[in-house]
């Protein structure tokens, strides 16, 4: 009897032995990695007022460039930027070229089940743009055989575009620049283009040479932006989701958000 105690007690001691080993022999996770390094490196692509490169200087500017800062600053590390396209973004992620992404993604099923979103932080609508010389007025103009519209690939607008148009032709763009679909119809490439509402606003104020209008009609599917960060790494998106949440409490995020939106008005 007491053989059978010291055999079952010295069992218990080498699992908890054991147990403690695992734990301690479980990889850093990648918030640890960031903070041992010194530095969070982030995949940018291009839509304003959100992540723009400034063409003078070269720079990444935004919103999201704005969140950023407060992250970096939160961990006391630097940024390192991968700029990259929307259709590259979530590989990018996957194979851990970079940690995070803060483009403008919508959240999505599909993207959903290949990486981790954070809580969303802002949202947009869709439409479509046209030359301003185009009569168009409805989707149901735009929406006919004969007719180009273009939109990026790897996007959000891609999938929505392929369900919603059913007559007119739907030309992908890959590209790092910022909003090519609305410079492809401005060249007489396309016909239309299926854009984000506010962020191609914004853009054509900024290059008023560009003569093109949004089309009028209802805006489309009204979906949250937020970040996408790794599978698996829910330490991370804890840490990011606190993070945003108190931006918003003490009003950072609405004061970036508002500095941004201003340049619409």
């Amino acid at each position: 009897m007491t053989g059978k105690w010291k055999w079952t007690l010295g069992s218990v001691v080498t699992v908890v032995l054991f147990a403690a080993t695992a734990v301690a022999a479980e990889p850093d996770s990648l918030l640890s990695q960031i903070k041992q390094r010194g530095a969070i490196v982030i995949c940018e692509a291009a839509y304003p007022p959100y992540n723009v490169k400034n063409p003078k200087s070269g720079e990444w500017e935004g919103l999201d460039i704005d969140i950023e800062a407060e992250i970096a600053k939160d961990l006391g590390v630097k940024i390192q930027r991968v700029d990259t396209t929307f259709a590259a973004l979530i590989p990018n992620i996957n194979t851990h070229k970079c940690d995070m992404s803060t483009a403008a993604t919508y959240i999505t099923p599909s993207r959903a089940q290949q990486v981790l979103f954070t809580r969303p932080y802002a949202a947009e609508t869709k439409t479509i743009f046209v030359p301003v010389t185009s009569t168009a007025k409805t989707y149901a103009d735009i929406d006919k055989s004969g007719v180009t519209i273009v939109t990026r690939s790897g996007t959000a607008e891609e999938t929505y575009a392929k369900r919603f148009f059913k007559q007119a032709t739907v030309k992908l763009l890959t590209s790092d620049a910022t909003q090519p679909h609305l410079l492809e119809v401005g060249a007489g490439r396309a016909d239309a283009a299926f854009a984000g509402n506010v962020g191609s606003l914004i853009f054509l104020k900024a290059n008023p040479n560009l003569k093109l209008r949004p089309l009028g009609d209802k805006l489309l599917d009204p979906t949250p932006f937020a970040f996408m960060l790794p599978r698996g790494e829910y330490h991370f998106q804890q840490y990011l989701n606190v993070v945003l949440d108190n931006l918003e409490r003490t009003g950072k995020l609405k004061e970036i958000t508002d500095k941004w939106m201003s340049t619409l008005n």
